[in-house]
């Protein structure tokens, strides 16, 4: 529920708010979005730069369902038709483009792709487990040598990032919400166990409720209150092709749990691969340079999945930093012991897809006192202390990248 700041505590002069959201990512802006939906009347979202300027900007916006677990699957699910009907339900051009997708897996996997199958249509998403066979029908060009089983989701695909986050700043303006670029959340200001607001760089503001939606710089700005969330700094790795005339015609969204990394079409004539990266505890505040054997990796993965891949040339690189936490799931929720204090980060590289239902949940959780839509409490940062993790009974081969320094 939103609180006030305490009565009886003097401050200087300063701006108040219902609730301030830090972070202007895609899940900051849908959380800023669904607030001011809510009819939370003063919601003011602050970024320290521009919209979308961190991990969401250069976010491969996977729009899919597919999860080893049920909670994000829910989030997921819950999303999908906010991408799909993107023009009805939000307001201006569709941010969505329609694919298809499948997540493949080695033959030691297939049956726990087929058990999370099951799991997934019995939500209500359309998915079903095809044999190698199948895939090489709907892919001629794909090599399906490897794999024992592809989860198909014929609905998906993907978003365009900068226009989705553009989409959620638009419609929470247009309801009443104030979006601050260019303007940093310094600290996250606290009395004993009540949150207070926060401080930025154009001053104070005093709130009943903060949301920290950060990403990258969510755990220093934790710490620095005294809260430490179990969560590290990485590097995501993406590189972009232009692809060869054999492949003029897009091609599925893939996640390759064989290789640990996914790839999909990129503005009709280009595909875009996620390099998996090994780099931690990296400053967000770096400038965001490409390794320089990132596109020979990024090539090996396209040309052993799709060999025509052969004759692609390279188009750019990037890199962008995310949070990831110690299980590799998001964190969302209410802190416990500090009174108006709400956390939506480390998405650990796969928030994109959920942050329509993250908005939503958060908003619930603030307004209504839980989230609705999608029960969150797997993700809640109480979980570490006690032992529990979101993930499913039916995980996949571990990916590299996600392993820890140490």
């Amino acid at each position: 529920m939103i609180r006030y700041p305490a009565k009886g505590v003097s401050l200087p002069v300063a701006e108040t708010a219902d609730v301030v959201v830090v972070g202007g990512g895609v899940n900051g802006a849908s959380i800023a979005y669904a607030l001011a939906a809510r009819g939370v009347t003063r919601v003011v979202l602050c970024e320290k730069a521009a919209l979308a300027s961190g991990a969401s900007g250069r976010s491969s916006a996977l729009v899919r369902m597919h999860y080893t677990n049920e909670w994000d699957a829910r989030l997921a699910f819950a999303s999908f038709p906010v991408f799909k009907h993107w023009t009805e339900i939000m307001g201006g051009p569709s941010v969505f483009t329609h694919t298809g997708f499948v997540n493949v897996v080695a033959p030691p996997y297939a049956a726990a792709l087929r058990k999370n199958v099951e799991m997934l249509r019995s939500i209500g998403i359309n998915t079903v487990a095809l044999s190698p066979g199948e895939l090489r029908d709907l892919q001629p060009f794909a090599n399906v040598e490897d794999l024992g089983v592809a989860a198909w989701e014929p609905e998906s695909g993907y978003a365009d990032p900068a226009a989705t986050v553009e989409g959620f700043r638009r419609r929470g303006h247009e309801l009443g919400a104030r979006i601050l670029q260019w303007t940093a959340v310094t600290k996250i200001l606290r009395r004993g166990s009540r949150v207070l607001g926060v401080e930025t760089s154009a001053g104070r503001i005093d709130a009943g409720a903060v949301v920290a939606a950060a990403g990258a710089w969510a755990p220093e700005l934790c710490r620095e209150i005294g809260l430490e969330i179990p969560a590290r700094v990485k590097g995501l790795d993406t590189v972009q092709v232009t692809r060869p005339a054999a492949l003029a015609q897009p091609h599925l969204v893939f996640i390759d749990n064989v290789q640990g990394s996914y790839f999909r079409p990129e503005s009709g004539i280009c595909t875009i691969v996620g390099v998996p990266c090994q780099d931690w505890d990296l400053d967000p505040d770096a400038p965001t340079v490409l390794p320089p054997g990132a596109p020979t990796v990024g090539a090996q993965i396209l040309t052993h999945r799709i060999p025509a891949m052969e004759g692609a040339t390279l188009a750019r690189g990037y890199r962008a930093f995310d949070c990831y936490s110690r299980d590799r799931h998001a964190i969302l929720g209410r802190v416990d012991g500090i009174d108006g204090l709400y956390l939506a980060t480390a998405f650990s590289g796969s928030g994109f897809k959920i942050a329509p239902a993250v908005g939503m949940c958060v908003a619930e959780l603030i307004v209504d006192g839980r989230a609705k839509t999608v029960d969150i409490e797997a993700f809640n940062l109480r979980r570490f202390a006690e032992g529990r993790s979101p993930e499913g009974p039916y995980p996949y081969a571990p990916r590299k990248d996600h392993a820890g320094p140490d």
